[in-house]
């Protein structure tokens, strides 16, 4: 019985772990992946008691136009003690690339046999010890889409985990732009989105036909939405873990994302304490359903943190569980809204303006993706970033069932008799 509970916390560890990780998957997808052990995590990095060398990629994103053809110069440094001939050749994800393949080439320390070695196929550079040494790789593009460049180095003396570069060849740059426009844009109007409801209810100085639940799943949902981003973008820890089991993707969460959740935890704050002090209908509570969801999730949460503190799974995969928990509650939050409205025949008390700008903010959240795919040739990324493009069709479901019920309810008052 001793072991048998370590056991099964191992085997849960292993099965969230997989769940989250395999879930984590977005646009660039690394090739090497090794289960190392049934209470670690995924890793993707090659270790060997023989490296004596590192290789390094200075830049690892670059963006290229397909329709010139055009290039790019990049560093390719090599550091360390090299005591074996190394053959070096280069990867790419996918095999079909999207950029003119590069010649490989062999390295070898000067050990007296440099007329062999000349005869080979690839250049051969002769030194004592060549290292470090620097060499510039000029990547063309061929056509519109995405490729992963990795370095092999056989025999594996050379840590290549950094070695790579993500290139995105693009149809047209302006694209680009309009996109970047987009973004911008659809991320200022929701962060305007929640102010007109706090306007609302600070003018009436009530809350009745807001409904509870609809802000207690918010702040739920913005609390662990803040930490996930705050976790990502300022503590090293969890980027570490990040980069260790990801070394080939990047970390996407920047200062507007934590602004924006951070901003959107305060003001779902301010309507909680709204809707204590102002004004409610007799029977106007946070239902029972809703504290069942609240205490579930911030008990899977506190699960996850034991197993993290147990070493069962990495912290990387509690924020991870925080940022899926956002994207479960968000449907949820929507639901006890609409039967407050149908209950009262009105939208009365729930805000249409903020309701418009939500819906706004989320046609143009996908229209951002969306063009963008278009200018990558790459749609398969729309649904493999399930977290946006699933926000966006959400948001844009439920507002449209709301402009519903408001018109339907609006057109079915009775007239004022005079």
């Amino acid at each position: 019985m001793g072991v048998c509970g370590p056991s099964l916390a191992s085997i849960f560890g292993f099965a969230v772990t997989l769940a989250i990780a395999g879930s984590t998957e977005a646009l660039w997808k690394v090739p090497l992946i090794d289960v190392q052990h049934l209470g670690n995590t995924i890793r993707t990095t090659d270790s060997s008691d023989n490296i004596t060398a590192t290789a390094t990629i200075t830049t690892h994103d670059i963006t290229l136009v397909a329709k010139n053809h055009e290039n790019a110069s990049v560093i390719l440094y090599l550091s360390g003690d090299l005591k074996v001939c190394v053959n070096l050749t280069f990867t790419y994800d996918p095999n079909d690339p999207t950029i003119d393949p590069l010649d490989g080439f062999t390295l070898c320390p000067q050990d007296g046999d440099s007329e062999e070695r000349s005869s080979r196929e690839h250049a051969v550079a002769l030194s004592p010890n060549p290292l470090p040494k620097n060499f510039t790789l000029e990547i063309t593009s061929r056509r519109v889409g995405k490729t992963v460049l990795g370095l092999k180095a056989e025999p594996a003396v050379f840590d290549v985990t950094n070695a790579f570069i993500r290139v995105a060849v693009i149809h047209d740059p302006v694209l680009d732009l309009v996109s970047d426009v987009f973004g911008w844009t659809y991320s200022i109007i929701w962060d305007i989105s929640f102010l007109p409801q706090v306007w609302l209810n600070w003018n009436r100085k009530s809350v009745v036909g807001f409904s509870l639940d609809n802000v207690t799943l918010n702040i739920l949902a913005y609390l662990c939405y803040s930490l996930f981003n705050v976790a990502f973008f300022a503590v090293p820890f969890i980027q570490n873990q990040f980069h260790e089991r990801y070394p080939r993707q990047v970390n996407h969460v920047r200062p507007n994302d934590v602004f924006f959740a951070c901003y959107a935890l305060f003001i779902e704050i301010v309507l909680g304490i709204q809707c204590l002090i102002y004004h409610r209908e007799p029977g106007q509570v946070v239902s029972k359903t809703c504290w069942v969801i609240v205490t579930g999730s911030v008990l899977s949460v506190a699960i996850a943190c034991v197993l993290a503190a147990e070493h069962v799974l990495w912290w990387l995969d509690v924020f991870y569980l925080m940022s899926y928990l956002k994207l479960g509650i968000t449907p949820l939050k929507y639901i006890p809204q609409l039967y407050v409205n149908y209950r009262h025949k009105s939208t009365a008390g729930f805000s249409m303006v903020g309701l418009l700008m939500d819906f706004t903010g989320g046609a143009l959240s996908l229209a951002q993706m969306f063009m963008l795919s278009a200018n990558n040739d790459d749609w398969i990324s729309v649904f493999n970033n399930f977290s946006k493009f699933g926000l966006g069709v959400i948001t844009i479901l439920f507002d449209l069932m709301f402009f519903f019920q408001h018109y339907y309810f609006h057109l079915r008052k009775k007239p004022l008799v005079i």
